[in-house]
């Protein structure tokens, strides 16, 4: 599994984010690798295609696969302010591992 955290130099939130995937992760006995791409500017954020700060991918997926924002760098609304919830996280890494836990998913 690939697992990508894009994030704005000096983005607040890219560190609690961070940690909650961290702990979803480790919850689910991943041991994998987290690559923390910090992006500088705005034309690497549209090469990139990041959908905000801070923007997680699993296996090539943003976390929220229906998000519809702007691409780059600007600070990122989760809905419940600028870091993905646990939640948010967990499902799609489930989606990536086609796994449901008897969830809809």
């Amino acid at each position: 599994m690939r697992v990508e955290l894009l994030y704005a130099d000096g983005d607040p939130a890219a560190m609690p984010a961070r940690q909650n995937l961290v702990e979803v992760l480790t919850e689910d006995a991943f041991e994998t690798p987290i690559q923390m791409i910090a992006v500088g500017t705005d034309e690497d954020a549209e090469l990139l295609g990041m959908r905000g700060s801070p923007s997680i991918r699993i296996d090539g997926q943003d976390v929220e696969a229906d998000w519809d924002g702007p691409i780059g760098r600007q600070p990122r609304d989760y809905g419940e302010g600028p870091v993905p919830d646990k939640a948010v996280i967990r499902r799609a890494v489930e989606r990536a591992r086609g796994w449901s836990h008897g969830r809809w998913a």
